[in-house]
């Protein structure tokens, strides 16, 4: 900043802008260039020597470990994070298996959230399962009985909230005091709020991640994740990703500096759309239930409420009992929602999920009747319009 005498601690909508920048007292561009490249040389054997000792520490070695670019992409998310470092990864599963295999050994045991991401929960029940590793997967809503289930071997809690597909809203000031009391480590899967809406690592969990994919990207043209963690994990945690090869591309990364840029007020137009979207779709017979930590009548408003600075637009709708093929028909014949698999980027979709089928801990009821919604950046009178033709198309015989 040109104004050194300000010492006022700057908010993280302008972190957002600042980050990542080049020195503004030197004529050179707004944003940084792209660095790409493999094979880094050097002056002399003490130099490449020096560079070798610390090569996990955004030292320019081998682009395996990064370049210029992926540094600054990585300084500007644990800024906005609040953490002491973070690295980037190739994607938000690559980011979560490397937080996996950096806490864990063999022996260990792991307390997963039911309501986890199903790449979360696949790796853990198959390749922490052939690495010796014990796990549970354990109520979202569990509250204080989690300590129940904690064992002596038990090394890491494995946290998503809102949960995936089904939203819940875990107590995590409680979930994470007593991981604490018990030198369990946390790590915490913060996709759907961003660093802008929590910030686990302030809540005093050990390893934030995101799929930098998403809203952090938010264009849908690039596969990115980060992994963020505090100072006792930071070396673990990256010399255990660059091990495991996990290396985004170069241009990836810039497209996630670039995507922070305007972080803030995408997710203001994502949220705006959502709201509006559930306030048509409440009003709507065939519509059972709201699931968006953000609805006043969902069951975990209060605690987002609480904890959370903001609600992006993701949500989730069960319908009455309807025959499945309906509900396709109503799906396939939406215009601006497209089907996809991802969200957080400018589109809006829609796609039916199957969390029944991926509940072990306790019953979800709406089988083959739930849907996933990703307010995008459309104007929110068109998206609703979208969604009245496919509730007619729903509604015939």
């Amino acid at each position: 900043m040109k104004n050194n005498k300000q010492k006022k601690e700057i908010k993280p909508t302008t972190t957002l802008i600042l980050s990542g920048r080049a020195n503004s007292k030197q004529n050179t561009l707004v944003n940084p260039p792209i660095s790409k490249g493999s094979t880094v040389t050097f002056k002399n054997v003490k130099q490449m020597r020096e560079s070798i000792a610390t090569k996990h520490s955004q030292n320019l070695t081998y682009g395996r470990f990064g370049s210029e670019t992926t540094f600054k992409f990585e300084k500007a998310i644990t800024s906005l994070e609040g953490g002491y470092t973070t690295v980037a990864t190739s994607s938000g599963t690559s980011a979560i298996i490397a937080s996996l295999i950096s806490t864990l050994k063999n022996g260990d045991h792991i307390l997963m959230a039911d309501s986890a991401y199903g790449a979360a929960k696949f790796a853990t029940k198959n390749i922490l399962k052939k690495m010796g590793i014990y796990f549970t997967f354990y109520n979202p809503l569990i509250g204080k009985n989690i300590s129940k289930l904690i064992q002596k071997n038990t090394k890491v809690i494995y946290l998503e909230s809102p949960g995936s597909l089904t939203f819940e809203m875990q107590d995590l000031p409680l979930i994470i005091d007593i991981a604490k009391k018990n030198k369990c480590i946390t790590i915490m899967d913060n996709t759907w709020a961003t660093p802008l809406y929590f910030k686990p690592i302030k809540f005093g969990v050990d390893i934030s991640i995101q799929s930098a994919t998403k809203y952090i990207n938010g264009h849908s043209d690039s596969m990115l994740g980060t992994i963020t963690a505090n100072k006792k994990l930071a070396e673990n945690i990256r010399e255990t990703t660059h091990s495991l090869g996990s290396c985004p591309g170069p241009e990836d990364v810039y497209l996630g500096l670039r995507g922070l840029k305007t972080l803030n007020v995408r997710l203001k137009q994502h949220r705006n759309n959502a709201h509006k979207i559930i306030e048509w779709l409440i009003k709507q017979k065939e519509v059972d239930s709201i699931l968006y930590p953000a609805y006043e009548k969902f069951k975990g408003y209060n605690i987002w409420k609480r904890d959370f600075l903001g609600a992006s637009g993701l949500f989730g709708v069960t319908l009455k009992p309807i025959k499945l093929q309906k509900i396709n028909k109503m799906l396939n014949n939406l215009n601006l929602f497209n089907m996809g698999f991802s969200w957080g980027g400018y589109e809006s979709l829609i796609i039916p999920v199957e969390p029944e089928k991926d509940r072990k801990t306790y019953e979800w009821k709406y089988n083959y009747r739930t849907l996933r919604i990703h307010a995008g950046l459309e104007d929110a009178d068109d998206l609703i319009e979208d969604l009245k033709y496919g509730f007619e198309t729903l509604r015939k015989n």
